[in-house]
């Protein structure tokens, strides 16, 4: 779901927990770099790989801002090769 100018009055996801699959290369420092530079709302990203196989990472990644764009987090995600497991954790606030 897009946001649009009707949207003011909803509420903002401030916090996400996320399970990641992803491919060794690009590291979890480049998809975190991507993700805060390219992503409407995010304002830090932290990464930590949880399991490694012999072709790909399980990450957990935490994603704070103030207003997380969902739809283009999960684009991001997925023009990286990687795949979204699971959304584990959420803060959505009013303002």
């Amino acid at each position: 779901m897009e946001r649009g100018e009707g949207d003011k009055d909803q509420p903002k996801i401030k916090y996400l927990t996320l399970d990641i699959l992803k491919p060794h290369f690009p590291s979890i420092v480049e998809l975190s770099k991507v993700i805060a530079a390219n992503v409407d709302g995010v304002e830090k990203v932290m990464s930590e790989i949880v399991e490694m196989d012999q072709d790909t990472e399980s990450i957990k990644m935490q994603v704070y801002g103030d207003d997380v764009n969902l739809d283009k987090l999960i684009e991001v995600i997925r023009d990286f090769g990687a795949s979204l497991h699971s959304i584990d954790e959420v803060i959505v606030e009013n303002d």
